[in-house]
């Protein structure tokens, strides 16, 4: 090699080295670039997590309160249907009082059974049949059996307490006494 060669190669070689540092340098640049990118992504990304977080937490505390309120006072429009009731059964006592007729004390505690009864019906509590219905474990407490000639066996031949129901649930099943079919002699 001449000399006035190994100078211009020389060049060369700086001149791609130079070109090599400056697209190191830029693409070092643009990796710095798109690694902070990348973390305020990230960091915007964590923020929305943890605010969506929040914002459920607080959406279920809600819903949990609402809940536990309408549990609380679930019985209100019930116990306010059943106050006129209540007092005209205390009217009914005070009228006992001072009654000298049995019958119309008796026509007005019927009145406020009736009264009852209604406001039962007006909140889907219905009673339950029994006396000559067929024993029902679901519907009837036995408290006994006795023989009978008009019932057939396993049939309800008297009610000692009215059972109800609510909706489609039993609140509380009618205590009965069952036939256990006829007498024998």
């Amino acid at each position: 090699m001449t000399d006035q060669e190994q100078p211009e190669d020389i060049q060369n070689q700086t001149q791609e080295s130079a070109a090599a540092e400056t697209e190191a340098a830029e693409n070092s640049a643009s990796v710095e670039a798109q690694l902070e990118t990348a973390l305020a992504e990230r960091d915007e990304n964590q923020n929305r997590f943890l605010r969506s977080q929040a914002e459920l937490d607080n959406t279920r505390k809600r819903h949990q309160r609402e809940l536990a309120e309408l549990r609380q006072y679930a019985a209100a429009p019930f116990v306010q249907d059943m106050l006129p009731a209540l007092d005209n059964l205390k009217r009914a006592v005070e009228a006992a009082e001072n009654a000298d007729n049995v019958n119309d004390l008796k026509l007005g505690v019927e009145m406020v059974a009736k009264q009852i009864l209604d406001v039962f019906a007006k909140n889907n509590v219905k009673a339950i049949e029994a006396v000559g219905q067929p024993f029902d474990p679901n519907l009837h407490e036995a408290l006994q059996q006795m023989p009978s000639d008009e019932y057939p066996s396993m049939t309800v031949i008297q009610e000692l307490e009215q059972g109800f129901i609510l909706n489609d649930r039993v609140v509380r099943p009618s205590k009965v006494i069952v036939s256990s079919g006829p007498a024998e002699n």
